[in-house]
Formats: C-alpha cells, structure tokens, sequence
C-alpha cells in the first residue's frame, strides 16, 4: 500500500479501507464515510498540505484510487468565487469535504423523466452554507453546483469510484438543455 507523508491522511485511508470491507447499507455506509472525512477536513496539517495545491478550473487531484474497494479521493481547489456547472455524478456516489475555505451547495430536484434526450427541468431544491468543515453526500443522479464564496477553497472527494471511466449530466437552468457526454473534470496525480 501506497505511504502517505501526511499522518492523518495516512489514518484516512486506512480508516476508509476499514469501513469500506464492512457491508452495511448504501446510506449507512456513506454516512460513514462522511464522519471519516469530517476528521480529516479538520485537520490543520492536511489544511496546510492543500496550501500548495494550484486551483485549475476543470482539474481535481487523485489523492487516492483504492486497489482493492475502488473508491476515489480526489482534490478540487477553486479559484476565487468559483461556479461549477449544474451537474450530476451519474450512478455513483460522493462525498464533498470542505477543507479549506468557503462554499455554497446548491442541490436541484429533476422534475421531468429523463423521455427527452437533451432536455431536463431542475427545480432548486436548496441552497447551504458549506464553510471549513463541511461535509456533504450527494446520492447519484442528484444534480448539484458548488459555488465558491469568497477566495480560494479546497474540497476533498471521497467517490465511490474514480470519476472519467463514464458519463455525467450536465445542465443549463437558463435553457433546459442537458448534456450526458460529461466524463468528469481531468485527474492529475498527487503526492499527499
């Protein structure tokens, strides 16, 4: 297994492999996988570690991609007063850390039944403050935006597979265009 330099990074994963090899209910599981990244996101050393990650738009960091249970933990740092695209992660699950910084979840209800190649009707569902500590899980075909509130913010990813090998929705509010050609923004290698 891969070393980590950061110690609590380090107790996360093992902590995730842990949990991972239990078989509990779908919502149970990532309940739990939402506590254990609730440690972490409050982890001075990790926050000062992402200190050094640059903020691209369409980039998040591969932190880890489990050999044996599939799961991902990913990066995203974004720049001032990001505004990610509506949309969904498909079928699969993720849980969205704040480490650094502060955020603004927007999660939509889709009100149409998918008959209409292209199309799709979202409806605001709600809107939450994420600030440093902030974990929230987002069930698959949930369409979602995260909005950077301020200056620059760091999220940790925990999915519940690595995000590219399929496709995701995105959507136009403003239109009601939808585009299932997504494959996820691009993963860069890096040493944590």
């Amino acid at each position: 297994m891969k070393k980590y330099t950061i110690p609590s990074f380090e107790v996360f994963i093992s902590d995730l492999r842990s949990h991972f090899a239990k078989t509990l209910p779908e919502t149970e599981h990532w309940e739990g996988v939402r506590q254990l990244l609730k440690i972490l996101c409050a982890d001075e050393e990790m926050r000062q570690k992402s200190k050094e990650w640059i903020a691209k738009r369409g980039v998040e960091l591969q932190l880890h991609h489990d050999p044996d249970y599939g799961f991902f933990v990913g990066g995203l740092i974004r720049q001032p007063n990001h505004r990610a695209n509506i949309h969904d992660h498909a079928h699969t699950w993720t849980v969205y850390g704040v480490l650094d910084g502060r955020e603004r979840t927007h999660v939509y209800k889709r009100l149409d039944n998918g008959n209409k190649p292209g199309e799709a009707e979202l409806e605001l569902l709600s809107q939450s403050d994420a600030p440093t500590g902030h974990v929230d899980i987002v069930p698959p075909w949930v369409p979602h935006s995260e909005w950077g509130m301020g200056e620059r913010s760091v999220a940790i990813t925990v999915r519940s597979q690595k995000p590219g090998g399929y496709a995701q929705n995105r959507f136009n509010l403003k239109t009601g265009e939808t585009n299932n050609n997504h494959r996820g923004l691009k993963l860069i290698p890096t040493s944590v």
